[in-house]
């Protein structure tokens, strides 16, 4: 399996209708995320840990639609309980019912720092009102992000993902710049841009802008910029700073949630923030499955309308079934979904490692629980601009390019991530692994012994 290859000339399906799509949607697809660089893919339907494209052709698939799919594609359990209040209840209520309760008491259950929730109908949406729920609390303005974080493509949040390195500024006072064009310059004025890993210079945002932060809102994990963890005693620093400055701190756990422990990073390091926001595996795949939540005194003006937070869709009844069902499978069986998540992910994360260090490719992995990404390069970075500045991007693009053609997807920018499902075999495994050291070998004698740079 490892030395077939799908062919560009193989795909005249996938080539139709992809440029059917070009002429009515604007680049062909509805989220930047989805693009697949220069060999497109169209799918024709999902089936466990693999996709299959609209010219037949299977992947085994290592995105899983960006994370919510913690399940694979399809979970029975979850289509039926979804077909279910469709067909016999109904698909929008936009009145309270039964399923509030039933999926609300279970995330307080599962997640340290929430007492009360309120449903979105994205991890957007919820860090955007997360946001409004700490201004709306504290009476500050500006909020505190990470250079590196993607925490949703709204106006308030959309600074200083992937900036350019020579417009950042200082890696450890990074300047605050939008993502893209179109977004107000008085925004800016609201966002502070900090850097993740560097609690000295955190605190010395805090002296500084203290008295107008409403809150920091923190990836745990910088998980959407590859994959860094927190090095030791930074997140207890940044929750005794929050404390001292009257600063809120907001764990963005969009990707985190329900993936690498069941309550989510705060489970998993033991720092628990005063608001949390969930989205993704939550729900199992259920599209605009997402939540905030906090504790009760917080969430108390959002129940005396305080600040405004609503939509028609929020808590329909179709969405809640499949984060019910999905809550049921985590809380219900936990040892069983996170020991397979995780020694999946161990054991791909082992042969890649064994693979780069056989074909003498020097490359870093970051790697926590469930999810991983890979770094070609001799540093192990801890923050996006050092990674950004020593990771061969060049090196990863022609390496997944080489790995989707012979069927293992994974998305073709490094700054994203793989993700483990418990769909996945050891079959999937092998085979992934095979794909895997096939493409290295490849890519290294296309480009040259070592990463660029190295």
């Amino acid at each position: 399996m490892s030395d077939h290859l799908i062919d560009d000339s193989h795909l005249p399906e996938t080539r139709e209708w992809f440029a059917k799509c070009q002429e009515v949607i604007a680049g062909g697809e509805s989220s930047y995320a989805r693009l697949t660089g220069t060999r497109p893919i169209v799918m024709s339907h999902g089936d466990g840990a693999h996709f299959y494209d609209v010219d037949g052709n299977r992947y085994i698939d290592w995105c899983l639609g960006y994370g919510p799919m913690i399940f694979g594609h399809r979970p029975r359990f979850i289509v039926d309980a979804i077909a279910e209040q469709i067909t016999q209840r109904g698909m929008l209520y936009t009145f309270p019912h039964e399923l509030d309760w039933e999926v609300g008491r279970k995330i307080v259950q599962a997640v340290p720092g929430i007492d009360q929730v309120r449903f979105a109908n994205s991890g957007s949406e919820a860090t955007q009102a997360a946001m409004r729920l700490a201004r709306g609390y504290t009476g500050k303005e500006k909020i505190l992000k990470w250079e590196g974080s993607y925490n949703g493509f709204l106006d308030c949040h959309a600074f200083s993902h992937m900036p350019d390195l020579e417009t950042a500024g200082l890696e450890k006072y990074p300047r605050t710049l939008p993502s893209g064009a179109g977004i107000p310059k008085a925004v800016e004025d609201t966002v502070v841009v900090g850097c993740f890993n560097d609690l000295e210079s955190v605190e010395e945002l805090m002296r500084r802008h203290g008295h107008e932060l409403a809150a920091v809102l923190a990836e745990p994990i910088l998980a959407d910029c590859g994959i860094i963890p927190p090095e030791p005693g930074f997140l207890e620093g940044l929750r005794r700073l929050c404390d001292e400055y009257g600063v809120l701190l907001i764990f963005d756990e969009i990707i985190t949630g329900f993936r690498v422990a069941l309550g989510g990073a705060q489970e998993r390091y033991g720092v628990i923030p005063d608001i949390t926001c969930v989205a993704k595996a939550v729900g199992g795949g259920t599209p605009g499955a997402a939540a905030f939540g906090a504790k009760k005194h917080i969430m108390d003006i959002e129940t005396e309308n305080v600040v405004l937070h609503g939509g028609t869709y929020s808590a329909n009844p179709m969405t809640l079934a499949g984060m019910n069902a999905a809550l049921d499978k985590l809380l219900g069986e936990t040892d069983a979904v996170y020991g397979r998540l995780n020694g999946t992910a161990d054991a791909m994360v082992a042969g890649m490692r064994a693979i780069f260090a056989e074909q003498g490719v020097p490359a870093h992995i970051g790697h926590v629980g469930p999810m991983w990404q890979v770094f070609f390069g001799q540093e192990a970075p801890v923050t996006r601009a050092r990674q950004a500045r020593t990771s061969d991007t060049r090196f990863f693009s022609h390496w997944q390019a080489e790995c989707q053609a012979r069927g293992v997807y994974f998305h073709n920018y490094n700054f994203e991530r793989f993700f483990a499902s418990t769909a996945h075999t050891q079959e999937d495994v092998d085979e992934s692994l095979a794909v895997m050291e096939t493409a290295t070998r490849i890519v290294k004698e296309r480009l040259g012994s070592l990463p660029e740079g190295v």
